[in-house]
C-alpha cells in the first residue's frame, strides 16, 4: 500500500475507532464508507452495508430503496406499504490491498454479483448476504412499482494498484456485465475500478465542501441585503448547470438537493410538461417558462464572469433539475436556466429561504421539520461538551467535513437523533428500526418541540455514541446489533431505576446529568449494557411461544419492548 493511502486509511481507522482491527478489514471498511458515501448524502454506519464474515468475493452490499440504506426485509416492508413508487439501486463492492488488479479475484467479484441475481443462488455464502438476497427478491417481487425505472447497479472493485485498462482485465469486465445486462433485470449497470488515485480522491469528498466553477455572464447583481454577502439572478446555459449538478458519469449529484422539501417526484404532469419544453421547438423559451432554480452558497468566488461556489446547496429546482440531467443528451445546448444564487452563512436566512422557496409548492408542513430553531439550540448545547463527551449535532450534510479533528463516530445526524430520542425518551425502539418516518406526526409535539429543553437531546445522543464504542471496540458482541435501540432504551431505564431517578423529571438537566454521568465512564457504561442484555435474553426466553430469538425481527416487536420494560421496571 502506498504511503498516502496507507495514511488516509489510519485517519480513517482512527475517526470511527476501528484502529485494533487488522488492515485488510480497516480497507474493507474505507472502501465501503467512501463508495456509499458518493452517493448517499446523509451519515451513515459503514458495518449496516458490510457483508461480514464468511461470504464469498463480496465485502459490501448498499441496497438504496427510496433513498434509505434497507439492512432488512421488515423495514423494507414498511417502505413498500407507505410507498406507490419504489426507486431503488444496488451498490456492490469489493477491496484488495494488493497492489494489483487480479484477474481472478475481480472475477470471483462479478461471479458473486451474478450469483445474487439468480432466483437460487448456488454459491455458499453468508447469513448476511442470504437475507440481502431475500431483500432482492421482495423487491424484484414489487416490479409493479419500478415505474421510474428499473433498479440500478453499480460494482466498486478497489485495489492499491493501478488501474491501467488491461485488455484481459476489460474483457473480463465486458463479459460480466453483459451477462448482467441481458438479464433485462436494471436500467444500468456500471463497474468501477477504484485504484489508489480513484480510492485517495473519493476519500477527500467525503472531508471537502463540493466545489465548482461556472460561466454565469447573463446575472444581475441584488441590491445589498443583510446578512448576504452577495446576490444574482440570471440564465445559466444549460451545458454550465449539468457541469454543477451531474458528476463524471452523469449521474445527478443528490447530496446538492438535501436542503430541497421534496425529491424528484418522477414522470408528473408538470415534469412531464418540463421534458416537452426542453425537447420541443420552442425550448428557447424555456426560462419564460419556468420558475428555475435557487442556489444557496456558503462560499462564492467571482472573477469576472467565472464563478466558483463552494458549500452550496440546490433549495429549489430539484424537479427541473432531474428532467434537465435526464434529457441532457436531447436538449439544446443554448437553452440558459432561470438561476437565483445567494451566498451566505446565515443560518435562518437560508432557512428562509428554502421555506419560501417552497411555498408555491404543495408540501405538508412535516417536511420542514428540520429547520426548526430548536436544531440549532441542539447543537450549541452539543458544543458546550468537552473531552470524551464532546459530540457534532450535523443541522446540514457534510457540515464537519472540512473541520479537523472532528472523528466520524462523534457526529449525530438530525435522522440519527430522531431515532435515538425515541428509542431512549419515548420509549419506542421497536417502532425506529421499522420506518421511522412514521415518527413525523410527533415532531414539534414530542420530539423536537419548542419548548424542550435540550439535556435529554445530548443525553439520548451520547447513549447512543457510548454504545457504538462498546460495539466498535468489540466490548460488546455484534450478536446485540439488531437490539442497539432496545439497550439504548434499557440502559436509561436502568440507571432511572438503579439512580433512583424520577420518571417525571426524565427530560430535566438534573436526571440527564446523573445519566450522561455513568455514560462517561465506558467500564460503567459496559455494565448497564451488559444488564441491558440479561434483560432482553429473558424477554427473549418469554417470548419463545411467539418465535422470539435474537434477531432484527424480535427487536422490532412491540411485545419485546413492553416485555423488556416489565423485566427491568421488576414487574
Amino acid at each position: 500500500m502506498d504511503v498516502v493511502t496507507q495514511s488516509l486509511l489510519r485517519e480513517f481507522a482512527q475517526s470511527q475507532k476501528i484502529e485494533s482491527r487488522p488492515e485488510s478489514e480497516q480497507f474493507e471498511a474505507f472502501v465501503n464508507y467512501i463508495v456509499v458515501s458518493d452517493i448517499y448524502p446523509e451519515e451513515f454506519d459503514f458495518s449496516v452495508v458490510a457483508t461480514g464474515e464468511g461470504e464469498f468475493g463480496l465485502d459490501g452490499i448498499a441496497i438504496i430503496v427510496n433513498d434509505a440504506i434497507v439492512d432488512d426485509e421488515e423495514q423494507l416492508e414498511d417502505i413498500i406499504a407507505h410507498s406507490p413508487v419504489l426507486q431503488v439501486q444496488f451498490v456492490f463492492m469489493q477491496a484488495k490491498t494488493s497492489s494489483s488488479f487480479d484477474s481472478g479475484d475481480m472475477s470471483k467479484f462479478f461471479q458473486a454479483v451474478l450469483d445474487f441475481f439468480k432466483v437460487e443462488a448456488r454459491l455458499n455464502q453468508n447469513e448476511r448476504i442470504l437475507e440481502l438476497q431475500q431483500i432482492k427478491n421482495r423487491l424484484y417481487g414489487e416490479a409493479a412499482k419500478f415505474v421510474r425505472g428499473l433498479p440500478k447497479l453499480a460494482l466498486h472493485y478497489a485495489t492499491t494498484g493501478t488501474w491501467a485498462d488491461d485488455r484481459n482485465l476489460c474483457a473480463i469486465r465486458d463479459g460480466f456485465l453483459a451477462q448482467l445486462n441481458s438479464s433485462h433485470m436494471f436500467a444500468s449497470t456500471a463497474f468501477h475500478p477504484l485504484d489508489a488515485t480513484r480510492v485517495q480522491k473519493l476519500y477527500f469528498q467525503t472531508k471537502n465542501a463540493f466545489r465548482i466553477s461556472v460561466s454565469f455572464a447573463q446575472n444581475l447583481s441584488l441590491p445589498e441585503i443583510p446578512n448576504v454577502r452577495e446576490s444574482y439572478i440570471g440564465l445559466l446555459p444549460i451545458s454550465e448547470y449539468l457541469k454543477m449538478i451531474t458528476d463524471e458519469d452523469g449521474n445527478v449529484r443528490r447530496r446538492l438537493f438535501f436542503d430541497n422539501i421534496r425529491d424528484f417526484q418522477g414522470d408528473t404532469p408538470v415534469n412531464l410538461s418540463i421534458a416537452a419544453t426542453l425537447l420541443s421547438d420552442s425550448s428557447i423559451e424555456f426560462p419564460l417558462r419556468n420558475n428555475g432554480v435557487t442556489i444557496v452558497t456558503r462560499k462564492l468566488q467571482r472573477v469576472g464572469t467565472q464563478f466558483t461556489l463552494e458549500d452550496f446547496q440546490i433549495v429549489n429546482g430539484c424537479q427541473t433539475s432531474h428532467v434537465i440531467a435526464a434529457e441532457s443528451v436531447k436538449a439544446n445546448s443554448a437553452i440558459m436556466i432561470p438561476v437565483k444564487l445567494i451566498a451566505t452563512e446565515d443560518e435562518e436566512i437560508t432557512r428562509q429561504v428554502i421555506i419560501a422557496s417552497n411555498q408555491q409548492n404543495k408540501v405538508d408542513q412535516e417536511s420542514f421539520w428540520a429547520l426548526d430553531p430548536i436544531h440549532k439550540s441542539i447543537e450549541i448545547y452539543f458544543e458546550s461538551k468537552t473531552g470524551d463527551q464532546r459530540l457534532y449535532y450535523e443541522r446540514r450534510p457534510g457540515q464537519f467535513n472540512t473541520v479537523a479533528g472532528v472523528e466520524k463516530v462523534r457526529v449525530v445526524t438530525k435522522d440519527q437523533l430522531l431515532k435515538i430520542y425515541a428509542s431512549v425518551f419515548l420509549e419506542q425502539p421497536n417502532q425506529v428500526g421499522r420506518y421511522y418516518k412514521d415518527l413525523t406526526p410527533l415532531i414539534g409535539k414530542e420530539i423536537f418541540s419548542s419548548d424542550h429543553e435540550v439535556h435529554s437531546y445530548y443525553t439520548a445522543a451520547y447513549i447512543g455514541y457510548r454504545l457504538e464504542f462498546m460495539f466498535r471496540n468489540r466490548r460488546m458482541g455484534s450478536e446485540w446489533k439488531p437490539f442497539r435501540f432496545q439497550l439504548a432504551m434499557a440502559a436509561r431505564l436502568i440507571l432511572e431505576r438503579d439512580l433512583e431517578l424520577d420518571p417525571k423529571k426524565k427530560r430535566s438537566q438534573s436526571y440527564c446529568n446523573h445519566i450522561d454521568t455513568v455514560t462517561a465512564d465506558p467500564d460503567k457504561a459496559q455494565t448497564v449494557f451488559e444488564a441491558g442484555t440479561r434483560a432482553i435474553t429473558l424477554a427473549v426466553a418469554e417470548l419463545k411461544e411467539h418465535g422470539a430469538g435474537l434477531d432484527r425481527r424480535t427487536a422490532k416487536m412491540r411485545d419485546m419492548r413492553d416485555k423488556l420494560r416489565a423485566i427491568i421496571a421488576g414487574t
